[in-house]
């Protein structure tokens, strides 16, 4: 009984957050640019990765945190047609984290910046880099925007 328990906890993890065989190819993702072109305009990915170790955490810390900015380069406003959809964050080739953004709302960090989170991450790191993709949509277009060695910070 505890064996098939064990094993719907575990598929309902996977299900929720997947940690391997992405929608996307592993190299496809690792080979999307670091800045993208939208109508003339350059975005760059920003990214802040963090585990929580703080006192009312468990002792081995609660799940990674990605939060994530897309900036115009240019500093001017941020266009409303654009959105970021998906988020893979990219240990090795076998290990990749695949997830939507929270719905959460969020301040806006600055105009010419979005600014989203997704929660509930693998217990990788801290101290490690990953490299981190952000799917972007402008209507019917699709765009992968990559951030490489990015690092997995420690909040105590």
């Amino acid at each position: 009984m505890f064996l098939k328990i064990l094993v719907v906890m575990v598929s309902i993890v996977i299900a929720g957050c997947m940690l391997f065989r992405p929608s996307i190819s592993v190299d496809r993702l690792l080979s999307a640019p670091e800045q993208i072109e939208i109508d003339g305009r350059n975005y760059i990915l920003e990214t802040h990765l963090w585990r929580d170790f703080m006192p009312v955490s468990p002792p081995d810390g609660k799940p990674l945190i990605a939060l994530i900015r897309i900036t115009a380069t240019d500093s001017l406003e941020f266009p409303p047609s654009i959105d970021a959809r998906l988020l893979w964050v990219i240990k090795s080739p076998q290990e990749v984290w695949e997830t939507k953004f929270s719905e959460e709302a969020r301040s806006t960090c600055s105009r010419y910046q979005l600014e989203k989170v997704a929660r509930k991450g693998p217990k990788w790191g801290p101290g490690i880099e990953v490299d981190v993709v952000v799917k972007i949509v402008d209507g019917e277009n699709e765009y992968l925007l990559r951030a490489s060695n990015q690092v997995i910070l420690r909040t105590d």
